[in-house]
């Protein structure tokens, strides 16, 4: 059989038609050769520049990626062992993902002369996750987080610098006689008007869910009792401003206070549902006494 002989320029002509950008850098981080220059590049845009003898702090515009990019060179030239991972570019008001796969590359003798990489974009694919993540994390009535993320919050991130927290439970008053009376699109609406206070009556720190039906959670970290009723307060107030069919929304409240980790937020919420419930039944009684 006859092996077709590749020159080099080819070889370098032939890999240019895959997608992907290929590269290869030597012991000192310094480029050889990459068979594509992406707009991240100082320079790039110049025919006549070249990427060889280059170093990615030389000709990348985005320095922080740049530093990261040489430190996991270093460590492939170190342990002799591949990486792969995926980096965030924000450029030109466009945020771009790029999978980067890097191997250490070999000689004979086994001693490693550089380090060999592929660069995919992977913006797409990182989109989409994002999205389907949110999904999963989102209560699609209200754009609120749902219930099934507030265990996902509380792992992952619940810190001991958030203390004093407070949490806030509420419920709104009358959705089944709104559904009963003006049907489920109505009903839907207070379930969104409530969301809606929620937003505008507490703070930016506030982490707010909707944990079904009508029943709301709200963790505020870093506020003290005192804070939090003014904040109730407050919500109070701007509920007469929200209408549904006429009439201003009504919506009941529980709070508790956490000052430290000795007090789960599952205790907490257990008495601010307790004080919510309490002052339900309250207005209720109130309703039928008039």
């Amino acid at each position: 059989m006859n092996l077709m002989k590749i020159d080099y320029d080819l070889f370098k002509r032939i890999l240019k038609e895959i997608p992907s950008n290929i590269f290869f850098k030597d012991t000192e981080c310094r480029y050889v050769f990459s068979t594509h220059y992406w707009r991240h590049l100082q320079g790039a845009e110049d025919p006549s520049w070249d990427i060889a003898g280059k170093t990615d702090l030389e000709i990348r515009k985005d320095k922080e990626n740049a530093k990261l990019a040489m430190e996991q060179d270093r460590e492939i030239i170190r342990t002799g062992k591949g990486v792969s991972y995926v980096i965030e570019i924000n450029q030109d008001g466009v945020t771009e993902y790029l999978e980067l796969i890097k191997n250490p590359v070999r000689d004979d003798d086994g001693n490693i002369i550089g380090v060999v990489g592929l660069i995919n974009d992977v913006t797409e694919k990182v989109l989409l996750e994002k999205k389907l993540e949110k999904y999963a994390h989102t209560d699609m009535l209200t754009g609120l987080y749902n219930r099934h993320y507030l265990d996902e919050w509380i792992t992952n991130f619940m810190k001991p610098n958030m203390y004093p927290l407070c949490v806030i439970s509420a419920d709104c008053d009358g959705l089944k006689a709104v559904n009963d009376t003006y049907g489920h699109t109505i009903g839907d609406e207070l379930i969104r008007l409530t969301a809606s206070l929620f937003r505008v009556g507490l703070p930016e720190k506030a982490v707010i869910f909707r944990m079904g039906g009508d029943e709301f959670f709200a963790i505020i970290p870093n506020t003290t009792q005192e804070e939090c009723k003014k904040y109730i307060d407050n919500m109070n107030e701007v509920s007469k401003a929200l209408l549904l069919k006429g009439n201003p929304i009504c919506v009941s409240f529980g709070f508790c206070e956490v000052q430290s980790a000795s007090m789960s937020l599952m205790q907490a919420m257990d008495i601010s549902d307790k004080r919510m419930y309490m002052e339900k039944n309250t207005k209720n009684a109130e309703r039928k006494g008039m």
